[in-house]
């Protein structure tokens, strides 16, 4: 009986610890690579988070409203890794500048895109999908 009680505490440990393996989702089932989509509007906010980073841009439609699509970025461990800082990131891109944002559109529909690119109105690539900082 020990033996079926530890076997079975075991497999539960087992199942446990690979729940946030399951939780992470990969592109395809989230993104379509063959819809890209270019928005230009309004830096709204930069979520420094994890697992990914996310932009907020407000873009204006065709009709004069405005929606807020969300683009998610590398995750903060890549964009630190690769020279990024919170800090840095609230000066390059400031609220309520002008950008483009580009990537891949979500499946279902909704508002938010894999961010590829973010370029500000000047023509500066601020964030790529490396998540590599800008050159000087």
């Amino acid at each position: 009986m020990k033996s079926k009680s530890g076997l079975l505490v075991a497999g539960l440990g087992i199942l446990l610890a690979a729940m946030p393996l399951l939780a992470h989702h990969s592109f395809s089932s989230e993104y379509d690579s063959t819809k890209r989509l270019v928005l230009k509007g309004k830096m709204v906010n930069f979520e420094w988070v994890n697992p990914h980073s996310w932009i907020h841009v407000e873009v204006t439609n065709a009709d004069g409203t405005k929606t807020v699509w969300k683009g998610e970025t590398p995750p903060v461990n890549v964009l630190y890794r690769n020279g990024w800082t919170k800090p840095m990131v609230e000066d390059m891109v400031k609220k309520g500048e002008e950008v483009t944002l580009t990537g891949q559109a979500a499946r279902d529909g909704s508002h938010h895109v894999f961010a590829m690119g973010v370029t500000r109105a000047d023509g500066k690539t601020v964030l790529g999908l490396s998540g590599a900082p800008p050159e000087d």
